[in-house]
């Protein structure tokens, strides 16, 4: 027997039953998979704490090993000074580097004889220059070593081979016997001119600082952190008493991890730690500058302490999960209530509308927000609509076409009817009175176009004459206040500018600017774009129309160019309170063309008599050119000899600049032709990337620069030097570089190229 339920009985059982489900389904779930979400959490929190600290470890080192580079680098220049003069240069680097760095144990060079010293033939031997620190001193030692044909075995000589950058592994040393033995470790780069190495640059560091920055690190309970070298020795442990030892000796079953260390690789692993406990610990890799050799930077957490926790929120989440279901419970009921009450009450109205009865006062009294409330609204504007088809049936029957009317849906077959008759009756009046419109503006451009046709024929011989005369008319015949003809003059190929050659109607202060540069302002943008300009919403200061009642500023801007087969000859300029149609700019473009047309023939005609009267000139002037150009010759061949001995010297200047700071070459235009391999380098990207972008690509500019980059520019191509700090970002590194920007001209002391030359101050900036 089928069971009757009302509405309400049957939402409280199938949703109650539904939630009851999904809540059982979804605590086994959860119950199931928190320890793996947890022990997830885990890992993952301790690989990003181990890939912190071992950026910053990363950063710390990049800066010595920066250094290092640097002063290799900053030596070669003085490589062909006579031996005592490099010497004392190169002392006086290492010494105020060792003062100016209380983490360097010591600064030194090593320099192969050969290359030093042109008198010493031998393949072997080297000159060591040290400074250390000896009981709180700065000491120096200098040593002559490795004359024994032969010696050429050590971590010198690998690194001469493979002209690559070293971080060592640690060890221990003393600069004096009884001296107790620091841990300490060395960077060092070769030295390389021309591919041949002929010397080390490097400093060594005592490590004593990591183990103050491990001693700090416990971002989590029971956790601790450690630093291994590229040969396993831990170079810092939360437990002192394994510093220098190695981790090999201490990895059970986990007999690779010194190969993935040595290969820069991240990786995690689960062991037990000294005090028993299961750990979970992370490893990231530390990479020194361009150094082979790695380090690794480990994490350890215990994995009870992570546990415990996402533990104790499974217990609470079961407790939550019960009382929300509880609430959900009475919610349910009081919405079921809500809703059937409604329902009943709607579900008779329907049935009286579906028998005709619209009658008003059927409406629902709608007092909720809710999808109720829309049903209720929904008959309310039912009822509402047939009664309005029935008011627009009536008005349509009386002949009232501009009677307003809303469908009731897409369906509503004499609505539409109705709406179609309307629109067809409205087209055709609305169709006569556009035709009307058509035909006289069509009208009043043929006569506008034959009427400066005919002014276009006269006084063409006198180019402001015959400007101020169609500008005149123009701004007359299109109703407009004021007008302008500007001019492109280039006589001079070198310096082509905008005139203004007649106005109508302009104020004084406008009458002044004669001058218009091609691309400034809307003229000059106009010249250069070659295409119309109509503004309705003017700068305030950009031009105002003066009446007996004072100045206005004008509503509409229409700026045409005057040109023809795609050449450009100056622009007309209108501007009015009223705005311009469409098929006005249409017919001032028009006129345009014709003008630009009659300037064309006016210009040839002119450029022809020109031509004319230089010819004469310049025959009575080619002989007195043909003595005055022997003694130029004469003049150029010493000029040449002059520009060949300093090319020379400064090929030899640039080489050095090239070597110890990062240079860029632009075109004019701000794109990048050149540059050198240390900026290359520095931000991690190839060549093949960066030739051809803007100079504004990859830099951080700030709202003043942004304004102010075409401008810095046209200085430079002005001639003009900059300096600059600029902020670049390379794959989500940010630097700053302290810039000059310097033009580079040619035998006529034009620009041609831009040569930037900067200084990397991002660890500065930071350290400050």
């Amino acid at each position: 027997m089928k069971i009757k339920m009302n509405l309400k009985t049957k939402m409280l059982i199938y949703i109650l039953t539904a939630s009851l489900i999904i809540y059982a389904l979804a605590l086994g779930y959860v119950s199931l998979k928190l320890n793996s979400i947890a022990f997830d959490n885990a890992k993952n929190l301790t690989n990003t704490y181990a890939r912190e600290y071992a950026n910053y470890t990363k950063a710390d080192l990049s800066v010595d090993m920066n250094m290092t580079r640097a002063l290799a680098h900053v030596s070669k220049v003085y490589k062909n000074l006579p031996p005592d003069q490099m010497k004392a240069i190169l002392n006086e680097m290492l010494e105020h580097l060792i003062v100016e760095n209380p983490n360097f144990l010591s600064t030194w060079f090593n320099w192969e004889l050969s290359a030093i010293w042109p008198d010493w033939k031998k393949p072997y031997g080297r000159l060591r220059l040290t400074y250390y620190r000896l009981d709180g001193q700065i000491s120096y030692k200098e040593e002559i070593i490795d004359t024994i044909p032969g010696f050429t075995k050590g971590a010198y000589y690998d690194m001469l081979e493979k002209q690559q950058e070293y971080v060592m592994d640690p060890y221990t040393f003393t600069y004096q016997e009884g001296e107790e033995a620091v841990l300490e470790t060395s960077v060092a780069v070769p030295i390389i001119i021309d591919g041949v190495s002929v010397g080390v640059a490097g400093f060594d560091l005592l490590l004593q600082r990591f183990q103050d920055l491990i001693k700090e690190i416990h971002p989590i309970e029971g956790s601790y952190a450690f630093l291994i070298a590229y040969n396993g020795q831990f170079v810092a442990h939360d437990n002192e008493e394994l510093v220098g030892e190695f981790i090999q000796n201490y990895a059970g079953d986990n007999i690779d991890i010194l190969d993935l260390i040595q290969n820069g690789k991240e990786f995690e692993s689960a062991r037990k730690g000294l005090d028993g406990k299961d750990y979970w610990t992370s490893y990231a890799p530390v990479y020194i500058g361009n150094s082979p050799t790695p380090w690794s930077f480990g994490f350890a957490v215990p994995v009870d302490v992570i546990m415990a926790k996402e533990k104790a929120t499974l217990r609470r989440s079961i407790m939550v999960g019960i009382a929300g279901l509880l609430l959900i419970a009475l919610i349910i009921w009081i919405i079921a209530h809500s809703i059937s009450r409604p329902v009943i009450k709607t579900t008779a109205i329907l049935s009286d509308l579906a028998k005709g009865d619209i009658d008003e006062s059927k409406k629902i009294d709608v007092k909720s927000k809710d999808e109720i409330g829309e049903m209720g609204q929904s008959v309310n504007t039912l009822i509402d609509g047939l009664n309005k088809t029935a008011e627009f049936a009536r008005e349509i029957g009386k002949g009232n076409l501009e009677k307003e009317f809303d469908l009731l849906s897409d369906k509503d077959v004499l609505g539409i009817s109705l709406l179609e008759m309307r629109k067809s009756l409205k087209i055709a009046k609305e169709q006569e009175a556009q035709r009307k419109l058509e035909d006289q503006k069509q009208n009043w451009a043929t006569q506008g176009l034959a009427k400066f046709g005919e002014i276009l024929r006269q006084n063409n011989d006198d180019m402001h004459e015959f400007s101020y005369h169609i500008i005149s008319n123009l701004v007359k015949y299109i109703d407009a206040n004021q007008g302008g003809i500007f001019m492109l003059n280039d006589d001079d190929k070198n310096d082509v500018y905008i005139e203004l050659l007649s106005f109508y109607a302009y104020e004084r202060r406008k009458y002044m600017e004669k001058r218009i540069e091609v691309g400034v302002g809307l003229i000059g943008r106009c010249v250069k774009e070659q295409k119309t300009i109509y503004m309705t919403d003017l700068p305030d200061e950009y031009i105002n129309i003066t009446s007996g009642l004072g100045q206005s500023r004008p509503n509409a801007l229409l700026i045409v160019p005057l040109k023809v087969n795609d050449q450009i000859f100056g622009v007309v300029e209108l501007a009015g309170f009223n705005q311009f149609e469409d098929h006005v700019i249409k017919f001032v473009e028009e006129v345009g063309e014709s003008i630009a047309s009659t300037i064309s023939t006016t210009k040839i005609n002119i450029r022809t008599s020109q031509l004319l009267e230089q010819s004469q000139q310049q025959s009575e002037e080619m002989a007195a050119q043909e003595e005055e150009m022997r003694q130029n010759m004469e003049e150029l061949q010493a000029t040449q000899e002059e520009a060949g001995r300093r090319s020379f010297e400064m090929q030899g200047l640039l080489d050095a600049l090239n070597s110890a700071n990062l240079v860029i070459e632009y075109d004019l235009e701000g794109n990048i032709i050149a540059v050198n391999d240390n900026y290359l380098q520095l931000v991690g990207t190839t060549r093949d990337q960066l030739i051809g972008t803007h100079h504004t690509e990859h830099m951080e500019l700030t709202k003043t620069q942004e304004k102010e980059i075409e401008q810095f520019w046209i200085d430079l191509r002005n001639g003009l030097s900059k300096k600059e700090t600029d902020h670049v970002e390379f794959s989500g590194k940010k630097y700053i570089f302290v810039a000059t920007y310097t033009p580079i001209l040619d035998e006529n002391g034009s620009p041609i190229k831009v040569l930037k030359i900067a200084t990397d101050i991002t660890e500065f900036n930071k350290a400050k």
